[in-house]
């Protein structure tokens, strides 16, 4: 390797172990349009290997003009498997551009696992719940209406605001399902609230619709 770049060897031997062995990390001289370090070659590339950036100082001034860091974005493996990238520029002390640094991570073999755990996790046959099973189990209910409440709004039980949790409880109060004594203190605890503020809120929707009702009239 010219010694002008023997200084990102270290970063280059570090990323490649910590992904190991699925990354690999390639230095490429911009002089020579050569590859200068390879580590962890899974493609077969070797140091002196051309490049074949052609990389010019108008291309350099061009693509990395904001950032000196380029992704990730897609290539194709020698398999034509997926491979994400990124690219860094590397600079010496006079901020010159010297070379680019790439790192290649081949995560083929993490898409079959998450294959696997898709179609575990949700089936695509899957059947709604039996309504005569669950039509007087308001517990069950509630949780299925709040689950299918966050799936439509992509969000999650504990980050929910103030107004999405407003949003539940008029859709339960709408639906019927507090009319069990015990339903309002399961609410609280799912929503992860006190009981008062769930009965504040729930008051405060009924008064809305009261008056909105009323005005109506």
């Amino acid at each position: 390797m010219k010694n002008h770049l023997f200084q990102f060897i270290p970063i280059a031997d570090a990323i490649a172990k910590i992904l190991q062995p699925h990354g690999e990390v390639v230095i490429h001289s911009i002089k020579d349009d050569a590859i200068a370090y390879i580590a962890n070659s899974y493609s077969g590339r070797r140091v002196g290997d051309a490049s074949l950036l052609g990389l010019k100082k108008n291309d350099l001034e061009g693509f990395h003009k904001e950032r000196d860091i380029v992704g990730p974005y897609e290539n194709a493996g020698n398999n034509g498997q997926r491979i994400r990238s990124m690219s860094a520029v590397l600079k010496n002390s006079r901020k010159k551009a010297i070379g680019i640094m790439c790192i290649n991570l081949d995560f083929s073999a993490m898409e079959a696992g998450l294959d696997v755990l898709e179609a575990f996790l949700r089936p695509a046959n899957i059947d709604a719940p039996p309504q005569a099973l669950f039509r007087n189990d308001w517990r069950e209910s509630i949780k299925l209406e709040i689950r299918a409440y966050l799936l439509a709004h992509n969000k999650r039980m504990d980050a929910l605001d103030a107004k999405s949790r407003k949003n539940i409880i008029r859709l339960l109060d709408e639906k019927g399902l507090f009319y069990a004594r015990k339903s309002i203190e399961q609410l609280a605890a799912l929503l992860c609230v006190s009981r008062a503020t769930a009965y504040k809120d729930l008051n405060l929707i009924r008064k809305e619709k009261k008056n909105t009702a009323s005005c109506g009239e």
